[in-house]
């Protein structure tokens, strides 16, 4: 197989969003031999139009603004993608960022769960923050800080 052909549709699809090496890997080899794969994968990495140390920090910055997630969460989605631990740990939001998003997404809710009792109210909240992947002790203080101070403390 001809690695240009090969180079052709990768360059197509990094055109239409950016992907990790693994993603590409994956579509790539469904119609290329593994050498191939490898020259092509190479290549795009020289050439700096695939970097998955780029495409981690993008897509976490990208989810803090339009979809808040907790590090739980981002590190699922970011391993799904093929990105290695290393660079997992390097692009994670602090525990202070973590917060703060946590704090960000209850606000944008709190209209509506304000009209629920209290116990409804803790509970779908605690729920929305687990869904998107915030631990226990961040989604505590956010519940806390932002629905219902007087939460008692254990």
């Amino acid at each position: 197989m001809d690695a240009s052909l090969a180079k052709k549709k990768a360059i197509r699809l990094l055109t239409v969003r950016d992907r990790t090496v693994h993603e590409l890997r994956t579509r790539l080899t469904s119609d290329y031999d593994e050498a191939v794969v490898d020259e092509v994968l190479e290549y795009l990495q020289e050439m700096d139009f695939v970097n998955d140390e780029r495409f981690a920090r993008n897509y976490v910055e990208q989810r803090n603004r339009l979809r808040p997630t907790g590090n739980l969460g981002l590190r699922r989605e970011l391993y799904a993608k093929g990105i290695s631990q290393e660079i997992v740990e390097l692009v994670m939001n602090s525990p202070e960022e973590e917060l703060e998003l946590a704090r960000r997404l209850l606000e944008s809710r709190a209209p509506s769960l304000m009209r629920l009792s209290r116990d409804v109210r803790l509970r779908r909240a605690y729920g929305l923050l687990e869904r998107r992947g915030f631990p226990w002790q961040t989604a505590r203080a956010a519940v806390e800080q932002v629905l219902d101070s007087d939460l008692p403390i254990e």
